[in-house]
């Protein structure tokens, strides 16, 4: 039996003895679909499907016994898309499945199927497995396993990159080789340092560790950790650096074999690039630029801040919700430093904003005391833009009018709270935007009195600004940057709740923070405004702290509510 278990299978239409069998395939396919009074016109059909028809007719067909089905109920056996792609230097199509036993993926499993440009079958490729008599049902929870890796990981020095899933496994590692359930946590970041494997000089401390557990689903044995972290001539290395607000900031990086340092963060897969003051409206195919390197000596005080922000943003997705990156597989962190936007004159070096822009970050800079100070200094606005890309990977608010407002209204909350996590008190929180870009320190906007920057705290000052013309830039498209201080003092009034008249606080930061996450990722989508926001956190209310005792559950539902209906947004 192959080491992993697989049982393999290949065809191809230009091999002399495969050919035939290829027609053969092509022609049953044709045959059952006319006698079922249907049409099968390969050419009119998108990829995906006609792929998964050929599939379907190989695994029934007595012309391909390698590619029956491999369990004795076949009935159980699925196979899912995982992917369809355009070959640009064979101008085919392949379409990819994995094979799913009882609704569990079997790991490892692949089926290709292979496409002519008419999508006519050119080849297909195979690796399956055959768990038999392996019990589908867990005997163990996620949240068991979660306790198994924690204790081989030493405590708290681990975070999930995902919640453990369900996979059947072959266990090549212990005689007899057998198939098995497990689960499998992807991407877990080990810390060296903290599980002993680090020398006693904590700036020679290795890059955490990245595996994949593997547990079994009945006994909970730790079968292996498989390593994720990846390097050919890049060593990983830690560092200390100023940001451009003199704040020393502790980076990770790559080094090379030459000691040429780049500020590429493997952990968190944050790189960070420089634009060179190019434009990046006329320029976009050049984006990201260049990493930006040392040497030359010293780093840009931008760099420094554009990355360290992003890690910031990085670090509290994965380990105060459970994300791994914005769109939830390990995706990059990318920002462009000095960047200029629709610039007529190359001399202008000043561009007064920043941006996500689909799939990265750039940074404008503005001109402070004789010296440009770059946008990435502001952690909040870093982190308000980046969490941008978050409400894009999921509720995909429209922006604009109060949709868009409500988008705005979510990256300022996720900024406040992003800047201030490592303050542990709120009472103490910054709740200013932006207030570091001039030397005036006069904020963008200030969460908790959006009406000191021009802003309405209630519904009764909600102003459309795009009567008869439709939302544009020049009108706010509608008002999104306006109309969002109502959101705004909502969510302050909801994050500063108290416990009766000065009483506890009744929510700690994270609490608020998944509250908030929980509404904007699974109860929003395109078009919801604030009264889907205040729905959305009641019902992530009700199940966030549906363990609580009566009394302080009911104390937490209330004060959500009294929230909202502070500033007019009813339920």
């Amino acid at each position: 039996m192959p080491e992993n278990g697989l049982k393999t299978f290949a065809m191809h239409s230009g091999d002399e003895e495969q050919g035939p069998t290829v027609t053969t395939i092509s022609e049953e396919l044709e045959s059952a679909a006319s006698a079922r009074s249907l049409g099968f016109e390969p050419e009119n059909l998108d990829p995906e499907t006609v792929a998964r028809r050929y599939l379907d007719q190989m695994i029934a067909s007595p012309t391909v016994p390698d590619l029956t089905a491999t369990t004795a109920d076949a009935s159980g056996e699925q196979y899912q898309t995982i992917g369809v792609e355009t070959v640009p230097l064979t101008g085919t199509k392949v379409v990819k499945f994995a094979q799913y036993i009882h609704k569990i993926p079997v790991y490892g499993s692949l089926i290709t199927v292979e496409l002519e440009e008419d999508n006519s079958l050119l080849a297909v490729n195979s690796a399956m497995g055959d768990p038999v008599g392996v019990d589908p049902v867990a005997s163990l929870s996620p949240a068991q396993v979660r306790d198994i890796i924690r204790e081989d990981a030493h405590g708290e020095a681990f975070a999930l990159g995902e919640p453990p899933r369900l996979y059947f496994y072959f266990d090549n590692g212990v005689e007899p080789n057998r198939w098995r359930l497990v689960y499998i946590a992807k991407n877990v970041a080990k810390d060296a340092s903290e599980s002993g494997e680090a020398g006693a000089d904590a700036t020679t401390a290795p890059l955490p560790e990245l595996v994949d557990y593997v547990v079994d689903a009945h006994s909970g044995e730790l079968l292996a950790r498989l390593p994720r972290t990846q390097s050919l001539t890049w060593s990983p290395e830690e560092s200390d650096a100023p940001d451009g607000l003199g704040v020393e900031r502790h980076i990770r990086l790559q080094r090379d074999e030459a000691d040429n340092r780049r500020l590429s963060d493997m952990v968190r897969n944050v790189r960070t690039h420089d634009f060179n003051f190019r434009d990046a409206r006329l320029l976009d195919g050049f984006l990201p630029g260049d990493f930006v390197v040392n040497p030359p000596a010293p780093w840009s005080l931008a760099a420094i801040s554009a990355h360290a922000n992003a890690a910031e943003v990085a670090e509290f997705l994965i380990t105060e919700l459970g994300r791994d990156g914005l769109d939830n597989r390990g995706g990059p962190f990318i920002s462009s430093i000095n960047c200029t936007y629709l610039n007529a004159d190359p001399a202008n070096r000043e561009w007064r904003n920043a941006a996500w822009i689909g799939t990265q970050m750039i940074y404008g800079q503005r001109m402070v005391n004789g010296t440009l100070r770059s946008y990435a200094i502001a952690s909040d606005v870093v982190a308000h833009e980046i969490t941008h890309g978050l409400t894009d990977k999921t509720a995909r608010l429209e922006y604009q009018r109060e949709s868009g407002a409500l988008n705005e209204s979510y990256s300022d909350i996720f900024g406040v709270i992003i800047s201030n996590r490592r303050q542990p008190s709120i009472d103490a929180w910054n709740w200013e935007m932006g207030e570091d870009l001039n030397v005036t320190g006069i904020p963008l906007r200030d969460v908790s009195d959006p009406p000191r920057r021009g802003q309405p705290d209630h519904m009764g000052d909600f102003r459309r600004l795009d009567p008869g013309e439709g939302p544009t830039r020049e009108n706010d498209y509608g008002g999104v940057h306006f109309n969002s201080g109502i959101h705004n003092k909502a969510a302050f009034n909801l994050i500063t709740s108290r416990d009766g008249v000065g009483g506890a606080r009744l929510f700690s930061p994270r609490e608020v923070a998944a509250l908030f996450y929980i509404a904007l990722t699974q109860y929003l989508s395109r078009t919801s405004g604030f009264s889907d926001s205040r729905r959305g956190v009641e019902l992530a209310a009700r199940t966030l702290f549906r363990n609580d005792d009566p009394p302080t559950q009911a104390g937490k539902l209330a004060a959500v509510a009294a929230a909202f209906d502070a500033v007019g947004i009813r339920a």
